[in-house]
């Protein structure tokens, strides 16, 4: 019976992670991955996946100008064009399940339902906000888990047969290969593995170590990184950009030492975080933690850096009988996490129904949803309409290009060679700029009104089809879509 209880987390996360992925429609990623990759232009293909052979020449492609997952890509490619989605949802199931026994039997092989119950609640708080579909899914759950099995098997001091080896090899360059925002930590942890032991590994370290290196490089000096790296200094944030997502970096920290506190002494700390896999996870946040600054963009880039320190929290209540205090509050903040990622997906889905519903009986391309759903996930509405334009190209190639206008522009006679300014929502505008007599948009910000009401450098809002504010543009006009998110600042817009 206990050793019943003690599986029971993997059976609930597995059924949570199944549930909600056989519920989630497919969008933005998971249609652009079930199309071949060509060579260039690659959002205007509309050419379905039909064998392995098309994913493998995709990913060819997608090396050389997009990105360097390889490995990761082609399983994506495999699930979005070849099989369906109750087929992912099965195994992705069985990848949270093995996300969570990696996470609790990291360090020694812990069995107890309550070790087992922390790390699929830490679990949750990391990974379920990732939308449930193939590309989230396989880039950061399914590596998360890859990787952990390699570092088990770099550690574990059992001897292996030379055909055992052989495929630990092929396995380590493959969890390389996966992807570079966890490739790069692990690598930088095992340099400084390496130092510590003044260049002494074993030869199954060795082959480990140099397998997955190899995966890491071919990963990571993919010629499509350059071209991504470039594009995204292009469009690089400002500095309160980089200021605002610092806070994001503690959060993990803080609840590892917590829950460190709980169950051990102040003075333990050390003697703790000095055994060799401790140290590891440490030395790969670490090296996560310098890359991800000098990207100067963390959002799902630090997902490595928190699941050190997820698996350091689970590590140092292992054998220990865990708070239940503890527990409970971790559990209403699972709760809390799961009932908006469940939000999230029920609005996504209202709109991608909307966006195939509309878009279908659209002659023009030119289609209008409610508000609310035009400004939830703005980045698809501004530029990641191209999957739906590819999607229903197959069955009617001449279909124009998709644009998604707000559903308060219905009746409105603003699409015209005008200016004009249209409130969408709350510090949210379309605006439309006139082709013939084009002004200058500027958004003026006050930061703090109710309290220093400082003005702050104004911003032209820029036109072009570049911009990620992008909407349309016509013979008559240009449109972008503003949002001002900081609620710390008020916006306005205004044409001069």
């Amino acid at each position: 019976m206990n050793l019943f209880k003690t599986y029971i987390p993997y059976l609930a996360v597995g059924a949570a992670a199944f549930v909600f992925a056989i519920l989630s429609e497919w969008n933005d990623d998971a249609i652009a991955y079930s199309f071949y990759i060509p060579g260039s232009g690659e959002d205007e293909s509309f050419t379905p996946i039909a064998t392995l052979r098309d994913i493998w020449e995709s990913q060819i492609n997608h090396y050389s100008n997009s990105n360097g997952r390889f490995v990761a890509h082609f399983i994506v490619q495999i699930f979005c064009g070849l099989l369906s989605k109750p087929w992912f949802a099965v195994i992705n199931a069985f990848a949270w399940m093995a996300l969570v026994f990696c996470i609790t039997r990291f360090s020694n092989n812990a069995k107890d339902f309550r070790t087992s119950y922390l790390a699929t609640i830490l679990a949750i708080l990391l990974f379920f906000t990732l939308p449930f579909t193939p590309p989230f899914q396989i880039n950061y759950v399914w590596t998360a888990c890859a990787l952990l099995i390699w570092l088990r098997c770099f550690f574990s001091q059992k001897k292996e047969t030379s055909v055992g080896l052989v495929l630990l090899m092929i396995f380590s360059f493959l969890t390389g290969e996966m992807h570079e925002g966890f490739s790069i930590p692990a690598g930088g942890a095992l340099l400084y593995c390496l130092a510590m032991r003044r260049g002494r590994f074993t030869c199954k370290e060795w082959c480990l170590s140099l397998s997955f290196a190899a995966g890491a490089f071919t990963s990571i000096f993919a010629p499509g990184n350059f071209l991504r790296i470039s594009l995204h200094r292009a469009a690089e944030g400002s500095l309160l950009n980089t200021f605002e997502q610092l806070p994001a970096l503690i959060w993990f920290p803080a609840v590892f030492l917590i829950i460190f506190l709980f169950h051990n002494s102040k003075g333990h700390l050390k003697d703790f975080l000095s055994q060799p896999r401790m140290r590891f996870l440490l030395a790969m946040a670490a090296t996560s933690l310098v890359f991800n600054l000098f990207l100067k963009n963390f959002g799902r880039g630090i997902i490595p850096y928190d699941l050190c320190f997820a698996v350091l929290s689970v590590c140092c209540v292992a054998g220990k009988r865990t708070d239940t205090g503890l527990l409970a509050a971790g559990t209403a903040v699972a709760i809390s996490v799961m009932a908006f990622q469940a939000f999230n997906i029920h609005m996504q889905n209202l709109k991608t129904r909307a966006i195939f519903r509309e878009y279908d009986r659209s002659e023009s391309g030119t289609i209008y949803l409610k508000d609310n759903l035009f400004l939830f996930n703005r980045t698809e509405t501004a530029q990641r309409r191209n999957t739906y334009t590819n999607r229903l190209r197959q069955k009617n190639p001449s279909k124009p290009f998709l644009v998604i206008y707000p559903e308060v522009m219905k009746d409105m006679d603003c699409l015209k060679d005008t200016n004009a300014v249209i409130k969408v929502g709350d510090q949210s505008w379309v605006c439309i700029r006139s082709a013939s007599c084009p002004r200058d948009f500027v958004v003026e910000k006050t930061i703090l009104p109710s309290a220093i009401s400082r003005k702050m450098q104004p911003r032209v809002l820029d036109f072009s089809s570049g911009s990620d504010i992008f909407l349309d543009s016509t013979s008559n006009y240009s449109s972008v879509l503003y949002v001002n998110v900081r609620p710390y600042i008020k916006a306005d817009v205004i044409i001069e």
